[in-house]
């Protein structure tokens, strides 16, 4: 007996992670546990034949390898810390037994703050429904397995339609044909049943058999002391040492860097059949660490051990040590990007101040404004006031006040809703109040997205039978649709052309007439309402714009619910009125204790990459906004999880390498290089502008109303002009004939663009969006416009071209290798070619063209950079997506301007003005060059746009 305890001893004194007072009561744990056991199988416990030897196989996890950047500073590595592991005990040999042991240890786990985070396709939800909770495909290799079926194809038509209430029922108690398979008493709880058939099914789906499932990671001390001190009566339960994965300065590198994870049954089933993955192991599931697999993972080792009949460790017979992963070093430089996300919020928060007004005044078309109700009711509708704790017990004397308001609102709005949609109403949504013409139409798309007013095919169930979609050439839906019959009205013609999936209404199989399932509707979307969390935040839309809710009252939850700090003073002067809550919530948007991202008002993100020109490394990605990766490796924070899905910013995006943009008039240096080597330009040729361009109907203006004059390609660039560029893409349509066709300059448009590496993704080591070069509207194109589609990191790559004279690199954002003896495995460099084709005439003028962007007398730009110590040369651009939201804002640039050393890509969705984007590249190439006080750049307030950030469209 002793020599077992010492060897659990030496267990828990060799990880030296563990306070010495837990030492101790580990040890005293074990000693009464070990006696304990003794007096209650006393009789067992001498008769076992303790010679009798087992040998049993495990594998040993290696150590996964570290990330820094290109100056070797650390951003990801392993700490240590403390799981729960479980394997199959040949002790418990009924499923009663193995059921009750587990549900000791799930007791036991979560006496102590654990969940178990094994994944299992069934959850339950809020009703104490069964359901699936991944997608269809996942659903059915789930079931393949339930079924024992060798492949999805294998499943019969029943076993493909049984509902997550049919398999769990299967699995918890068996049937004729599967035997009782986890044979889970009905004395548990359906809650219960779940968790325990979760355990039972990590374990019946775990190979090789001799593997430990990870049940717990990251355990506290008390939970390992509990599972020791009760380890006689958890058999095949063990507390195992593991490495954590952990992210220094997360939230600036999380979309590079990815995070890690437990792989999931899909992700197994997708390795290599000669991998040696298993449902235990830790894989990279985004970013850097899941591209670079291969290299971080290293190899595990093995372990023969004896054991005796009682199943205690005896020795280590064999054993194979592991090999660590190795180190992967990047090209970027992490202090910049730290410092340039900084930068990118401070001027993202200046933008937004420069546009909020103390009104309900949202500008024009061409003047798009900011009212100050907005900001209040952005901060409930991106949750970063949580209406949801309005109703806890602990609430708020003020939370209860305003959910008070809220209930006297939503009772008149129900009210309402109710009047416009009785059977007998005939009230069109025109007729109905504004207010009420947004609730109307909210009801109608959310029964469309939640399939009950049937859309398209697809949305049909299978078996549905007696469901079709709605048929858009039907009259009574034209007659809706143009607000000539109510909704009411619609709906119950809706029911009698079968386009509502009456199942989904739970109705049985009683017969109703048309009517009474009208009124079932009714209830459906009455109940509907009532849990719609959305619907709750049009209501307190309203009571803001209503005055209400009143903005002190907005600013005053800010500080009940913890996002801003506790101030006494400031508190008093909200209550008091001594200063408005216009002042407070501009104060701290200038002071960023409320940031773009937590506003999501536009413009709320934005994406920066810096390279070097003469290597093609990525020196900073920038993606804003982030979010904390630590929160989503080795085990996911559930709530944490869910915020950021429901973050109206998707701040999980990699917005540089995902999310596509037209590159508007960034674009104009492809058309400079098509226009010049054609032939249908001359380098010092001039264009006369127009200002209309008629050559084409409808015909596209030039931005400027006064146009430009007479103007070469250099100066075209310079002032951006339209007209000039739509004469090329005109040109370049001509035949040998003389005759446009739009086909050709297509075409030849699309040749240049794949010059400069448009036509693919930007060699970035990372999942990226497929670029688009327009297949439509070659006049249109040649600004940028027509169909194309590019990412921010892609368009550095053209620019990074542009900026050597012809070097196409592949970017890269691996710099080398190494393994942990320090020997360079791979040396990593970006792959070039040389654009030789293009003439170093066009690459001077080119060059001379962007020059004059930064620094020409006609540029709208050359503020920016007027007396700046270094020459910079770029190109602004505008992309219009919606006549309601702002322009998305570019500006593509390089510097110094004699020896291009950086390329900076600025791209602000729904930036307004491509002005701003020049600002903030300005304050990019500050930082980097040393012209500014660092510290004043990153740390400061919002920076306000010098431009006034006015509407400028190139």
């Amino acid at each position: 007996m002793l020599d077992i305890i010492w060897e659990k001893v030496k267990q828990v004194l060799s990880s030296r992670l563990l306070p010495i007072s837990l030492v101790f009561i580990l040890l005293i744990s074990l000693l009464i546990n070990r006696l304990f056991t003794l007096q209650i199988v006393e009789g067992e416990e001498h008769s076992e034949d303790l010679s009798l030897k087992y040998t049993k196989t495990r594998e040993i996890k290696s150590t996964r390898g570290n990330i820094y950047d290109r100056n070797g500073i650390l951003l990801a590595y392993n700490k240590l810390i403390y799981s729960v592991v479980l394997e199959e005990s040949t002790k418990l040999t009924t499923n009663q037994e193995k059921n009750d042991m587990l549900y000791q240890l799930i007791l036991l786990l979560e006496k102590y703050g654990n969940t178990i985070e094994n994944e299992f396709a069934i959850s339950l939800d809020e009703n104490d429904k069964l359901y699936f909770n991944v997608d269809d495909t996942a659903v059915l290799r789930f079931k393949r397995d339930v079924y024992g079926l060798r492949s999805v194809d294998k499943l019969t038509k029943d076993q493909k339609a049984a509902t997550a209430e049919e398999v769990f029922n299967l699995l918890r108690h068996g049937d004729s044909q599967y035997g009782s398979r986890f044979d889970i008493s009905d004395d548990y709880s359906l809650k219960d049943a779940l968790k325990i058939m979760t355990l039972r099914y990590a374990i019946y789906t775990n190979y090789p058999k001799y593997n430990q499932i990870i049940i717990c990671s990251n355990v506290s001390d008390k939970t390992v002391a509990a599972v020791y001190e009760n380890s006689s009566t958890l058999p095949g339960v063990e507390i195992k040492q593991q490495t954590y994965r952990v992210y220094n300065d997360s939230v600036y590198t999380a979309h590079i860097l990815g995070y890690t994870g437990l792989i999931s049954s899909e992700e197994l089933e997708d390795t290599p059949e000669d991998s040696d993955y298993n449902n235990s192991d830790v894989i990279g599931k985004t970013g850097i660490e899941k591209k670079f697999e291969s290299y971080l993972a290293g190899k595990k080792g093995l372990e023969t051990i004896s054991v005796n009949s009682a199943g205690k460790f005896l020795n280590v017979l064999e054993r194979t040590d592991p090999v660590a992963g190795e180190d992967v070093y990047l090209t970027i430089n992490s202090k910049l990007q730290k410092a340039y996300y900084k930068i990118v919020e401070r001027s993202l928060a200046g933008i937004l101040l420069s546009k909020i007004n103390n009104s309900t005044d949202a500008g024009t078309k061409g003047d798009i404004r900011i009212p100050i109700y907005d900001v209040y009711f952005a901060l409930i509708n991106n949750n970063v006031i949580d209406i949801s704790t309005f109703t806890e017990d602990d609430a708020t004397g003020l939370e209860k006040q305003v959910y008070q308001k809220f209930l006297t609102k939503q009772k008149e709005v129900l009210a309402e809703i109710e009047d416009l949609l009785a059977i007998n109403s005939t009230t069109v949504n025109s007729a109905a109040s504004e207010e009420m013409q947004d609730y109307l139409s909210y009801i109608f798309s959310e029964l469309k997205e939640n399939d009950i007013l049937i859309s398209d095919e697809s949305k049909i169930d299978d078996g549905t039978l007696s469901v079709s979609p709605i048929d858009p050439k039907d009259g009574t839906y034209k007659n809706y649709v143009k607000n000539k019959i109510s909704l009411s009205k619609f709906l119950q013609y809706a029911i009698s052309k079968n386009w509502i999936d009456l199942a989904k209404l739970n109705i049985g199989d009683d017969y109703y007439s048309t009517d009474e399932l009208y009124e079932k509707l009714l209830d459906y979307i009455k109940k509907m309402l009532l849990e719609d969390n959305n619907f709750h935040k049009k209501i307190y839309k309203d009571l803001v714009y209503s005055y209400k809710l009143s903005g002190s009252e907005i600013c005053l939850l800010l500080f009940d619910q913890g996002v801003i700090k506790y101030n006494k003073e400031e508190i008093s002067k909200l209550e008091n009125k001594a200063v408005s809550a216009y002042t407070f919530i501009t104060d701290k948007i200038r002071n960023l204790e409320i940031t773009p991202a937590q506003l999501a008002l536009d413009p709320c993100s934005a994406s920066v990459v810096v390279t070097d020109v003469k290597t093609g490394d990525v020196l900073a990605m920038v993606s804003y906004p982030s979010y904390d990766n630590n929160k989503f490796a080795n085990k996911i924070d559930s709530d944490y999880f869910m915020k950021v899905n429901n973050d109206l910013t998707y701040p999980s995006i990699n917005r540089p390498a995902k999310q596509k943009t037209a590159p508007g008039s960034t674009l104009k240096m492809v058309i400079s290089t098509a226009g010049l080597e054609e032939g249908v330009i001359d380098p010092s040729e001039t264009i006369s502008d127009k200002i209309m361009f008629d050559k084409i109907t409808p015909s596209p203006h030039c931005w400027s109303s006064a146009g430009h004059g007479a103007v070469e390609i250099t100066t075209a660039l310079e002032v951006s002009c339209n007209y000039f560029f739509y004469e090329l893409g005109w040109r370049l349509g001509l035949d040998s004939s003389g005759v446009n066709r739009d086909n050709t300059g297509l075409k030849k448009i699309a040749k240049y663009a794949s010059l400069y590496g448009l036509d693919r993704k930007s060699g970035i080591e990372l999942e990226e969006a497929e670029p688009q070069i327009s297949d439509k509207d070659s006049v249109r194109s040649a600004i940028g416009q027509g169909s194309h589609n590019y990412t921010p990191v892609q368009l550095a790559r053209y620019l990074t071209t542009v900026a050597n004279s012809g070097t196409l690199y592949d970017l890269t954002l691996i710099d080398k290798v190494v393994d942990k003896d320090g020997t360079v495995i791979l040396d990593n460099n970006a792959k070039s070619k040389k654009l030789s084709q293009i003439n170093d005439t066009t690459w001077n003028l080119i060059h001379q063209g962007m020059y004059k962007v930064g620094n020409g007398n006609r540029s709208s730009t050359s503020y920016v950079f007027e007396d700046f110590p270094v020459k910079v040369a770029g190109k602004t651009g505008t992309a219009q997506e919606s006549e309601s939201r702002p322009n998305h804002a570019l500006f593509l640039s390089y510097a110094p301007y004699e020896d291009p050393e950086i390329a900076v890509t600025v791209v602000i969705p729904n930036g307004y003005a491509s002005n701003n984007a020049a600002e903030l590249a300005r304050n990019l190439y500050s930082y980097y060059f040393n012209v500014d006080d660092k510290d004043k750049l990153v740390n400061g307030e919002a920076i306000l746009p010098e431009s006034g950030s006015t509407s400028f469209t190139d």
